[in-house]
């Protein structure tokens, strides 16, 4: 009988095993893997938590070896009503039921935790995606599709002041402000405030998503996680006439994950748009960021398929798409 393991992330033995195996069921077959570090993944599960809850899961073999692996994550916050989970198996051990067992565990901690929506996120890097057979299989639909696209860095610094200046003629009377990894006390009430906004209007398909609300505390709780993670940010806002943030952008560069640099949230608030704000806070971002000399670096962005407006930014910043990232939606009882 196969029977998943929950494991303790405090045990390294165990801890390194589930991350080797998870991963390189996760990289099978993708040139742009952008799976969380080993010491970010370790930081996360391990630090006091009060917005998510999470669990990792090992399936073993008849001789011990791991063939797969689960990592499930329970908001705690908001959207109490799903949980979202990511699971893996080495490509060795596929179409033998360990993806089966896996799964079935993460619906028993679903009952447990009276959660009624499962998630799951599937890099499908063509239509023939393995995962994706396996939603579909379990019930789940895709509720939701965003590309995943990079862009290789260093981008020519003639381009980036040429957008830069095209997009100022569009946003006179707004400032642009940078800052890294803590933002300024007297933005973060503000700041928050973006977040909640992002939540609310990023493009999530037919995601049952609950709105979120973010505060002060919940940002410094992020910087914090982030800092002790070894992820440093490079955020930029934008800020409108009468005083207001009208959007910002963020980029994330890890020390432990060496040449792969990550876009966050972009958001420009909705009363704001038509300023080609999107565009001048991702330029002055990358300007900035670029200031540092990060060296070759590819940084990795998602958006919907459905939002245009980014897509097209991204496009004339050279990014270009490599993979799908697919969100699947179960609503238990249905599958």
């Amino acid at each position: 009988m196969l029977t998943p393991e929950r494991i303790d992330p405090r045990n390294a033995d165990d801890f390194n095993a589930w991350y080797d195996a998870w991963t390189e069921a996760l990289e099978d077959g993708r040139e742009f893997p952008t799976s969380w570090s080993r010491e970010e993944m370790l930081v996360g599960l391990t630090r006091d938590e009060k917005y998510w809850a999470q669990e990792i899961w090992i399936i073993r073999d008849g001789s011990r070896e791991v063939a797969g692996g689960l990592f499930v994550e329970i908001p705690l916050a908001d959207n109490t009503d799903s949980m979202r989970i990511t699971l893996g198996v080495v490509p060795a051990y596929r179409r033998q039921g360990y993806g089966t067992a896996l799964f079935g565990a993460a619906r028993q901690i679903a009952a447990e935790r009276m959660r009624t929506r499962l998630l799951a996120v599937v890099e499908a890097v063509d239509e023939k995606s393995p995962g994706a057979a396996f939603a579909e299989g379990f019930g789940f639909t895709l509720a939701n599709t965003e590309m995943h696209r990079v862009l290789e860095l260093p981008v020519d610094e003639a381009l980036l002041t040429r957008l830069a200046v095209e997009a100022a003629e569009k946003h006179d009377g707004y400032k642009l402000v940078t800052w890294q990894d803590r933002c300024p006390d007297e933005l973060v009430d503000a700041f928050a405030q973006l977040h909640t906004v992002f939540a609310a209007e990023a493009p999530s398909g037919e995601i049952d998503h609950q709105p979120e609300v973010w505060d002060a505390e919940r940002i410094r709780f992020r910087e914090e996680q982030s800092i002790a993670q070894g992820r440093h940010g490079w955020i930029t806002v934008a800020i409108a006439p009468d005083g207001t943030l009208a959007g910002h952008t963020e980029l994330y560069v890890p020390e432990t994950d060496l040449g792969n640099i990550y876009q966050w949230d972009t958001l420009v608030v909705p009363a704001h748009r038509g300023h080609r704000l999107g565009l001048a806070l991702k330029v002055r971002n990358h300007l900035e960021l670029q200031q540092t000399d990060p060296g070759k670096a590819v940084v990795h962005t998602w958006n919907a398929r459905q939002n245009d407006h980014m897509n097209a930014v991204n496009a004339q910043l050279g990014f270009r798409p490599v993979e799908a990232h697919q969100e699947w939606q179960l609503k238990l009882g249905d599958g």
